[in-house]
């Protein structure tokens, strides 16, 4: 993504996470958009094939299917998404488990929106320059 360029990051997550990851990406060239189920987030992956830089998914939905939704997108043949991975456990095993799976980054759900600024900065390769 280059400067002045809008990125799309596709979060599918329970609605307290997408407000805390929308207020901290209230002032970047990111346009968010939402996705309730595992199929409706594969739909604008689809649909947007190129266009989404980043994925971010809430483990234990289960109307989401998360882990289902992290191996259909690290198995993807086109255009590679940075994921991040978002779960209400806290136990170091568990989150080298999901780096496993080909994740980018594994965070607690409850991280506070300056943090998932940061993570989503990190991820996508801007390592603290506005975007």
């Amino acid at each position: 993504m280059s400067d002045g360029e809008t990125g799309i990051v596709l979060v599918a997550a329970k609605e307290d996470v997408l407000n805390n990851i929308r207020d901290a990406l209230a002032e970047t060239n990111l346009a968010l958009l939402h996705a309730t189920t595992k199929e409706e987030a594969i739909a604008l992956l689809e649909r947007l094939r190129s266009g989404i830089d980043i994925a971010i998914v809430e483990l234990e939905l289960p109307n989401l299917g998360g882990w289902e939704l992290i191996r259909q997108l690290t198995w993807r043949p086109q255009k590679p998404v940075k994921i991040i991975a978002t779960t209400s456990v806290y136990r170091e095993r568990f989150f080298e488990k999901v780096k496993e799976l080909g994740v980018d980054e594994v965070v607690r759900a409850a991280i506070p929106a300056e943090a998932w600024r940061r993570t989503v900065e990190t991820v996508l390769g801007k390592n603290g320059t506005a975007f």
